[in-house]
């Protein structure tokens, strides 16, 4: 399975608003903290992913990058909150990283962040593990395909998420409406895809680096 495989493509969710939030933390989701390391943490594996498979080298933004690593975050708090009160259990099997693809990901990781990188793209895995799930519940269609279930629960996601009190830190530029407001750097849903030439233009240090 090749490692592009293994990145779960962003969702873009609409969010709540910015409000107080606790020091140190990157978002808040009602009363569980986000802290600022562990989104940096993510930002830094979704920044080598993307360069990973970036076509021809081309940069990347980095508070683009941070902004939807946040957002994941707090996407991920939501969903297995979600499936604790529906009582799913999700088998690890669904989003564990198998040995073998351990190895690949390895042969294009530094070795002080494998662990890193595989616990992010886990995380990743199982929030549409429990998407899927979730989803299973609600199509009465026992041949619907695992993608129709994912997108149904992914919805039922993003319709909870936008009950929730989230708060995210100001510096991330994310209005109430879950949109980017300010091209500042912190982990958000990017609202459209910059253009090559846009991108092409970032200074260095707003661009993601190996």
């Amino acid at each position: 399975m090749k490692l592009r495989v293994l990145v779960a493509a962003g969702v873009a969710l609409l969010l709540a608003g910015c409000g107080s939030i606790h020091p140190g933390a990157a978002a808040v989701v009602d009363d569980t903290s986000i802290s600022m390391s562990r989104a940096d943490d993510v930002a830094s594996v979704y920044c080598r992913l993307a360069l990973l498979s970036a076509p021809g080298g081309a940069p990347i933004s980095n508070a683009d990058v941070r902004r939807q690593a946040v957002t994941d975050l707090v996407i991920g708090v939501v969903a297995v909150e979600m499936a604790e009160d529906a009582n799913l259990t999700i088998n690890p099997h669904q989003y564990e990283i198998t040995p073998a693809q351990r190895e690949e990901i390895a042969a294009a990781v530094p070795d002080d962040q494998l662990d890193l990188v595989v616990n992010a793209i886990s995380s990743s895995q199982r929030t549409f593990a429990i998407a899927e799930a979730l989803g299973a519940e609600e199509v009465d269609d026992p041949d619907a395909e695992a993608q129709q279930l994912r997108e149904e629960g992914l919805q039922l996601i993003q319709a909870e998420v936008a009950r929730r009190d989230v708060r995210f830190d100001p510096r991330f530029g994310i209005g109430k409406d879950g949109t980017q407001e300010a091209s500042t750097g912190s982990l958000s849903v990017p609202v459209e895809e910059a253009s090559a030439s846009d991108q092409e233009g970032l200074p260095a240090t707003q661009q993601c680096a190996s």
